[in-house]
C-alpha cells in the first residue's frame, strides 16, 4: 500500500508540470472558445466590412460623380480602381511591418488615417484632387485589409482557425446587405448646398463618402480595448506578455460558464509551434534598425521565404487564383451599379429581348432620355443624378444570394475540405457568367450576373487557406502579397471594363467568366493544410 501510494506521488508532479509547458496552439485550446473568441471575430467582421465600404463604396457613386466631376468612362474606371491601386502599392510594406512590429500597432493608426483622408475627399473639387486622396486612402486601407486575417486566425486554435475566418467574413458579407439601403439613403436625395470656399456644390454622394469611412473611425477606437496577437507575441519573444494575453482570453472565455468559473490557466511556459520558425533574425529587428543595410534585410527575409523551395507553389496559386476572383468579384462588380442602371431602363421601355451586351450598346448609342419618350431619344450625353430604384433591389438580391451561399459555404466547410469547395464555388460562378452574356431574358441575365459576382466567396475561401497553410512568422506577409496580386486583378477588372465596355463589351465579360473556370482548375493544385488531412484521416477513423 504504501509503495503505491509512492508511486502515485512520483506520477502527480509529471502530470502537473506537463499541463505548465505548452505549445501555442495547445495554450489557444486552454483558453476555451467563448465571448472573447466572439468579440474578435466580430471585430475582423466589422474591420472587412470597413474594406468593403471604403473601396466598393464608389460603385455606387461613381454614375453621379462622373456627372458631377464631368468624368469619361476612362476616368471613371481611373477612378473605381485608384483605391485597390493604393492597397496593391502598399501591401507589401504593410504585412511586412504587420509581421515585425505588431498585428495592432499597424492596423488601428491606418484606421484612423483612412477615415481622415475618407473625409477630405468628399470635399474634392476635381478629378486629380479625387484620385489623389482615393489612392491615399486605399494605402491607409490596405493596413488593416490583409492583416486582419493573420490577427483574428492568431486568437484561435487550430481546431476553430478556419471557422473564425470564414464567420468574420460571413459578419462582413451580412454587413454588406446594408450597402445598398445606405446608398440608396444617401445618393437618392435631392438636397445640395454651396460651399464658397471650395467652389464646389455639396451633394448627397460626398455625404456618402463619410458614412462609408465612419465604421473605420469606430473600428480604430475599439482596437484600443483589445489585446495584440499572442502568437506575434510569443514570435516577437515576447513570453510574458504572450501569456498574460492568454491568460486574458481564458478569464473571458470561463467566467461566464458555470462549469469552468473555477478553472484556473496554469500554463506558465510557451513553445513556438513546429511550423512557426521565425523568419526574420531577432538580431537585425533590435540592432541598428535605422540603417538602410538592416530594413533591406528584413524585408528580404521575411519575403524571400515565400518565393522559395518551401512555399513557392503556395504563394503563387494563392496569388493567381486570388487575380482571377478580384478581376470579377471587384473590378466588374465596379460597373455592377452602371449595368444594372442601363438594363433597368431598357426593361422599362422596351419589351423586345435582347442580350445584356447589346443593352448596353443600345443604351450608348441611344442616350435613354430619363423623362422624356424612348421613341425620341436625345443626342446628348445624360448627367445621371441617382439611380434607379431597381438598381438598389437587385445589388440587395445579390447581397442576400452571396450571404446564403456563404453560410452554405461555413456549413459545408466542417464536412469537407476546403479546395473542394473553392472548385465548385469558382467553376459555378464562371459558367453563370457565361450563360448571363448568351440569353436574352435581360432578368434572368441579371441573376446570372448576380451569381457570377458570388465569385467573391472564393476569396474568403482562398484567404482561409492562406492563414492555415503558412507559418505564424510568414502569415501576415502571405495574405498581404497574395491580396496584393488579388487586388491588381481588381484595378485591371475595373480598367479593361472601362476601356471595353463601349467597344468590346463582350469580350471584356467573357474573359473574367473563362478565367474563374481556370482558377478553379488550379485550386485542385493547392496543397492540402494540416487541419485538413487531421480531418481526413478522422472521418476515415471514424467509417
Amino acid at each position: 500500500m504504501d509503495k503505491s501510494e509512492t508511486k502515485m506521488e512520483k506520477k502527480e508532479p509529471t502530470k502537473v508540470e506537463a499541463t505548465k509547458v505548452a505549445t501555442i496552439d495547445e495554450a489557444l485550446e486552454k483558453t476555451h472558445f467563448g465571448k472573447f473568441n466572439t468579440q474578435i471575430i466580430v471585430f475582423s467582421g466589422a474591420v472587412l466590412n470597413n474594406v468593403i465600404l471604403e473601396s466598393v463604396g464608389m460603385s455606387f457613386a461613381l454614375p453621379v460623380v462622373s456627372c458631377d466631376l464631368d468624368l469619361s468612362y476612362q476616368e471613371q474606371g481611373i477612378l473605381g480602381a485608384i483605391c485597390f491601386l493604393g492597397i496593391i502599392i502598399s501591401s507589401h510594406f504593410w504585412g511586412l511591418l504587420a509581421d515585425t512590429m505588431g498585428r495592432k500597432r499597424i492596423m488601428q493608426p491606418t484606421l484612423f488615417l483612412g477615415f481622415a483622408v475618407t473625409l477630405i475627399s468628399s470635399f474634392s473639387v476635381n478629378f486629380t484632387m479625387m484620385v489623389i486622396l482615393r489612392f491615399l486612402n486605399g494605402i491607409f486601407i490596405s493596413g488593416s485589409s490583409a492583416t486582419i486575417y493573420a490577427y483574428v486566425g492568431e486568437f484561435h486554435c487550430e481546431k476553430h482557425r478556419n471557422r473564425a475566418v470564414l464567420y468574420g467574413s460571413f459578419i462582413a458579407a451580412f454587413s454588406a446587405i446594408f450597402f445598398p439601403l445606405i446608398a440608396w439613403v444617401f445618393i437618392n436625395q435631392e438636397w445640395q448646398f454651396e460651399v464658397p470656399l471650395l467652389g464646389i456644390t455639396y451633394r448627397p454622394w460626398r455625404l456618402f463618402f463619410i458614412v462609408c469611412g465612419l465604421s473605420g473611425l469606430v473600428c480604430g477606437i475599439i482596437f484600443h480595448y483589445l489585446p495584440e496577437s499572442p502568437k506575434y507575441l510569443l514570435g516577437a519573444n515576447r513570453h510574458d506578455e504572450a501569456l498574460d494575453v492568454l491568460r486574458y482570453m481564458h478569464k473571458k472565455n470561463t467566467q461566464s460558464n458555470k462549469k469552468l468559473q473555477n478553472e484556473s490557466f496554469e500554463i506558465t511556459t510557451l513553445l513556438p509551434d513546429l511550423a512557426d520558425v521565425p523568419a526574420v533574425d531577432t538580431q537585425t529587428k533590435t540592432n541598428d534598425k535605422k540603417s538602410l543595410t538592416s530594413i533591406c534585410r528584413v524585408i528580404w527575409n521575411q519575403t524571400a521565404p515565400l518565393f522559395m523551395s518551401q512555399h513557392i507553389r503556395k504563394t503563387v496559386l494563392s496569388s493567381a487564383i486570388l487575380f482571377t476572383t478580384f478581376f470579377t468579384a471587384h473590378g466588374v462588380y465596379m460597373w455592377f451599379p452602371y449595368i444594372l442602371n442601363n438594363i433597368n431602363l431598357y426593361v422599362a421601355k422596351y419589351d423586345e429581348p435582347k442580350r445584356l451586351c447589346d443593352i448596353l450598346r443600345f443604351a450608348q448609342s441611344s442616350n435613354f432620355t430619363l423623362d422624356g419618350d424612348a421613341e425620341f431619344p436625345v443626342a446628348e450625353k445624360i448627367c445621371v443624378t441617382k439611380l434607379e430604384i431597381d438598381t438598389y433591389k437587385h445589388t440587395l438580391s445579390l447581397e442576400f444570394i452571396y450571404v446564403g451561399l456563404l453560410l452554405l459555404v461555413i456549413y459545408a466547410n466542417r464536412r469537407f475540405n476546403r479546395i473542394p469547395i473553392l472548385f465548385i464555388v469558382l467553376t459555378v460562378c464562371g459558367l453563370c457568367g457565361i450563360l448571363s452574356l448568351l440569353v436574352e431574358d435581360p432578368m434572368v441575365s441579371i441573376y446570372l450576373f448576380l451569381i457570377m459576382l458570388c465569385s467573391g466567396l472564393g476569396t474568403n475561401v482562398m484567404n482561409a487557406i492562406v492563414v492555415d497553410i503558412f507559418p505564424t512568422s510568414l502569415r501576415a506577409m502571405a495574405v498581404c502579397i497574395s491580396l496584393m496580386v488579388g487586388r491588381i486583378g481588381s484595378v485591371t477588372g475595373s480598367n479593361v471594363l472601362g476601356a471595353l465596355i463601349e467597344t468590346h463589351c463582350e469580350e471584356a465579360l467573357y474573359s473574367s467568366s473563362i478565367a474563374l473556370v481556370v482558377a478553379a482548375i488550379l485550386a485542385l493544385l493547392m496543397p492540402k493544410a494540416a487541419s485538413e488531412k487531421k480531418k481526413k484521416i478522422n472521418v476515415e477513423e471514424a467509417n
